[in-house]
């Protein structure tokens, strides 16, 4: 339960956490207007919807962990490739790629849990991984100010790559 929480708050996070540095990833990167600032939440937005039904039928087809476990590992590395983008371009490619990757932590856990429990099981199970879910849009803004306070908007993503490395590790060692 506490895996399949966390992978499905790797989503959250990717939102939330850099809400408070969208003024100084705007800036730095030279985006035309305020206006543009979102679109690096929209860019990411696009590539987790559109990737969703994707992840359900490759899951299926080649196994939970195989998909999940790629699917994180290019997440991180999306990350990576964020702390590093030179222009805006560049980072909302790498925010759209990264929700394109991150769309199998929402799926393949939900399958995860439906593959083991059944009836009133299964509810209580996705009740717990929810209610934990629902904690993290509230606190990831917190965190990713916490970020600034010793960084730069660089640290932001490159302390979500860091957790989405530990939860595919996590996700490596414990899935079967």
């Amino acid at each position: 339960v506490a895996l399949c929480a966390a992978i499905i708050s790797l989503g959250a996070l990717g939102i939330d956490t850099m809400l408070p540095a969208l003024p100084a990833i705007g800036t730095r990167l030279g985006a035309a207007t305020a206006a543009d600032w979102p679109l690096v939440i929209t860019a990411f937005l696009l590539g987790f919807g559109i990737a969703q039904p994707i992840h359900g039928p490759l899951a299926d087809r080649f196994g939970r962990r195989p998909v999940l476990i790629v699917a994180l590992a290019i997440y991180a590395l999306t990350n990576l490739i964020a702390t590093a983008a030179g222009s805006f371009a560049l980072l909302l490619a790498a925010r759209f790629v990264g929700g394109l990757a991150v769309a199998s932590a929402r799926v393949v856990p939900v399958a995860m849990v439906r593959d083991l429990h059944a009836g009133r099981a299964m509810a209580r199970v996705t009740s717990l991984i929810f209610m934990v879910f629902m904690i993290i849009p509230v606190i990831a803004p917190s965190l990713g100010q916490l970020v600034l306070l010793f960084g730069e908007w660089h640290s932001i993503f490159l302390v979500m790559a860091g957790i989405a490395t530990a939860i595919t590790l996590w996700a490596f060692i414990r899935m079967p």
